[in-house]
């Protein structure tokens, strides 16, 4: 069975089908709920293994940028090896890799499994656009990419829900380990479904590896986003900035090994020529745009409400669930959407979606020093609405212009530049918004000494020492949250250990810790706030250019699923 043309074979027609399609869906769920439902373990694994913020970065961005450098080259060994052989082996793996991040012992242990994780999650999804247009008749492929596009957005946005569900029960006691562990079973399953059901999918023509094009491509990639992951807390030493600058030189070599390459007749790793399709251009650049706001929002979501303002895991994760079921919403109303207005779908969804980052935006006030939940919840559902229609059409609007020759190039490319989006944009926005934070600190200190002063009368702390526990507790705020570890106490400002052991300093500070507790949360929620609201509207200007580059698409394109030739209006 060959990947082209889809509607060829007698196994399309098959009702094993479907049960390979559902072996499809599992696996990319998996591997979308990854992307996100880390950010609402953050604070916990971190105490637990003693993380840094930049390992908290690396934990988030080393698995999209495992998958980011991986994608293109799983796509051409899937096409020499086999499509169904690699998914399965891909997809063992992405379960083992599960159970080993579940069970790290040090940060370090964690990133180098996450970064596991994400290479087997490229493997098999680099697979699943070439087996699904395989398995079903093209007649059927704006159905199934249409639940495959749904199933992986609404799989991202779910993701803190069930991080926060699951760390919240913590089952077994295990803790934020569940959010690994929980793929077990569903990997197991899915395996033995694909195994059963699906065909032995290959490509037409098994053209050679680029090996060249896979070195360059990776080295460029991980030279580009590692220094943005950890640059902030290292204080941007030049061996840094140093690879920032060679990144981009390889990354430049790239692109032209890759052109020479294609101009030569060979078969480069990533085809320039798919380029030359407007929708498939343009499409790329929107991916790119939209998965580094939509990784960065939930990240801020998630750091904001649990370091900024102490909520739960599980707490977090239920205020994130009105966006979820509005795109679940968004996802089905998707359809009937591009049936009347094409491809300006992808406009509106994004027109709404900005305009709901910015009524949040408008209705967090940082001077509360809380977030008044129910007035976000409109917001949130009219942003996962927007979502919903934007993801969901998304995938068949870049591939409307693919051919049974393209498609298992471009099945590498679309998710490599999601992943790739999703990896600077984080970085990025990690430093943009560490940075608010410190810019804050003054503001957050004040507040905190306010509620201080308040609160210190209600103790039996000497009156003629409250000044002095007020003045250093606004040093001591003010040094962590601009420092590059916000979440670490500077040296001198811990209430354990030497710095307060015995005498008459450690007697007031045991008489102060239940007025000095909320006051530093007072302190912290009002610098992350601020910088939680100017990183909304960060973001939302980001998704108003998305909203305008959309119009780009060509109107006259219909959206047309993978394998069908392009239709000119």
């Amino acid at each position: 069975m060959t990947s082209a043309p889809a509607d060829a074979g007698p196994y399309t027609a098959s009702r094993r089908a479907w049960p390979a399609f559902a072996a499809c869906l599992v696996a990319v769920f998996m591997q979308m709920v990854d992307t996100t439902i880390v950010n609402i373990a953050l604070p916990d694994l971190t105490t637990d293994l003693g993380a840094s913020s930049a390992d908290q970065l690396l934990v988030l961005t080393v698995y999209t940028l495992a998958f980011a450098c991986t994608l293109m080259t799983a796509s051409r060994i899937g096409e020499r090896l086999g499509r169904r052989r690699v998914f399965i082996i891909a997809l063992a793996g992405f379960t083992v890799a599960s159970l080993l991040c579940g069970t790290a012992a040090g940060p370090g242990e964690l990133i180098a499994a996450r970064g596991l994780q994400g290479a087997c999650a490229a493997f098999a999804s680099a697979q699943t656009i070439a087996i699904i247009s395989a398995i079903f008749p093209r007649a059927r492929h704006g159905l199934v990419f249409g639940v495959y596009g749904a199933t992986a957005g609404v799989a991202a946005m779910l993701g803190p829900v069930l991080g926060g569900a699951l760390v919240g029960l913590d089952a077994f006691g295990l803790g934020w380990r569940t959010i690994f562990l929980v793929n077990l079973p569903f990997g197991v399953i899915a395996c033995v479904i694909a195994a059963r059901a699906m065909p032995p999918v290959v490509g037409t023509v098994r053209e050679s590896l680029d090996a060249v094009g896979v070195a360059l491509s990776t080295i460029g990639l991980f030279l580009l986003i590692y220094p943005l992951s950890t640059g902030r807390e290292k204080g941007w030493p030049g061996w840094l900035l140093a690879m920032l600058a060679i990144s981009i030189a390889v990354l430049v070599a790239f692109v032209l090994h890759e052109r020479a390459l294609l101009r030569r007749g060979g078969a480069p790793l990533l085809r320039l020529d798919l380029f030359a399709e407007r929708s498939f251009a343009v499409g790329a650049v929107l991916s790119l745009l939209f998965f580094s706001v939509f990784t960065a929002f939930f990240f801020t979501v998630s750091i904001t409400t649990q370091f900024g303002l102490g909520y739960s895991p599980l707490h977090t994760g239920l205020i994130t669930l009105p966006f979820a079921l509005g795109a679940a919403v968004g996802s089905l109303l998707s359809p009937m959407v591009v049936t009347r207005i094409g491809p300006r779908t992808l406009t509106v969804g994004m027109v709404v979606f900005a305009a709901s980052v910015a009524w949040m935006a408008i209705v967090i006030d940082p001077a509360r020093h809380d977030i008044a939940i129910a007035s976000l919840i409109a917001p949130l559902v009219l942003g996962g609405l927007g979502t919903g229609v934007f993801v969901a059409p998304l995938q068949a609007v870049i591939l409307s212009g693919t051919t049974s020759r393209t498609v298992g190039s471009a099945s590498g490319t679309i998710p490599t530049v999601q992943q790739i989006g999703g990896s600077v944009g984080l970085a990025i926005i990690g430093i943009v918004f560490f940075a608010l934070v410190g810019s804050a600190s003054s503001a957050g200190a004040s507040a905190g000494a306010d509620d201080l002063r308040v609160r210190l009368g209600d103790t039996a702390v000497p009156a003629v020492a409250q000044p002095i526990v007020v003045s250093r507790f606004s040093d001591c705020v003010s040094r962590q949250l601009s420092s590059p570890r916000p979440e670490v106490s500077p040296p001198g400002c811990s209430a354990q250990g030497s710095d307060a052991d015995a005498g008459p300093q450690a007697a007031i500070v045991r008489e102060a810790q239940p007025a000095l507790r909320p006051a530093a949360r007072v302190a912290a929620a009002r610098a992350f706030l601020e910088a939680f609201s100017t990183i909304m509207w960060i973001i939302c200007a980001t998704a108003a250019a998305v909203a305008a580059i959309s119009l780009a698409v060509p109107r006259a394109r219909a959206i047309v699923p993978v394998g069908t030739p392009a239709s000119v209006g």
